[in-house]
């Protein structure tokens, strides 16, 4: 079953997930926090570069905020504005006029009942044909960025 991710977009072009084994006690906020608190510093440098890049053609670049760490509705976190906040699952996303996107950082039990895991799932609608090539351009970096960020959560 896809996470509200995909629910909140309703129809979709692209969905990942990737999960990871949780220290014991970890809920989804704390999840999240692990993940958009502590960003690796060369993705925020290509950030920046990318911001560079789309800012001629009216996308939208990062909002430069104070670091916040709360986790919450309507709080920018990094490319992400938190949506909504559950129990078990944080919902954060974004749209643009090329594309929307939506990012679940969720806790479940592993399926073998040894311990936790955090899954965090990307759901992405291309709004224009142009979302179709910027998001295929950025795609090696977002698996690259996702899977750095979850290799930090899971240390």
């Amino acid at each position: 079953m896809l996470p509200a991710a995909g629910a909140s977009l309703g129809s979709y072009d692209h969905v990942d997930a990737v999960a990871v084994d949780l220290p014991p006690g970890t809920d989804a906020e704390g999840f999240a926090r692990l993940l958009l608190s502590r960003p690796p510093r060369w993705a925020g440098r290509l950030m920046a570069v990318r911001d560079r890049l789309v800012a001629p053609f009216g996308l939208r670049v990062r909002e430069r905020t104070a670091r916040d760490t709360r986790i919450e509705p309507g709080v920018r976190k990094g490319p992400f504005t938190v949506l909504e906040v559950r129990e078990d699952e944080i919902l954060c996303g974004d749209d643009d006029k090329h594309l929307s996107f939506r990012a679940s950082f969720a806790v479940r039990p592993q399926p073998d009942g040894s311990g936790w895991e955090g899954v965090c799932t990307t759901v992405v609608r291309f709004n224009k044909p142009v979302g179709r090539l910027y998001f295929r351009l950025i795609e090696p970096f977002h698996h690259l960025i996702v899977a750095s960020m979850l290799s930090r959560a899971a240390s």
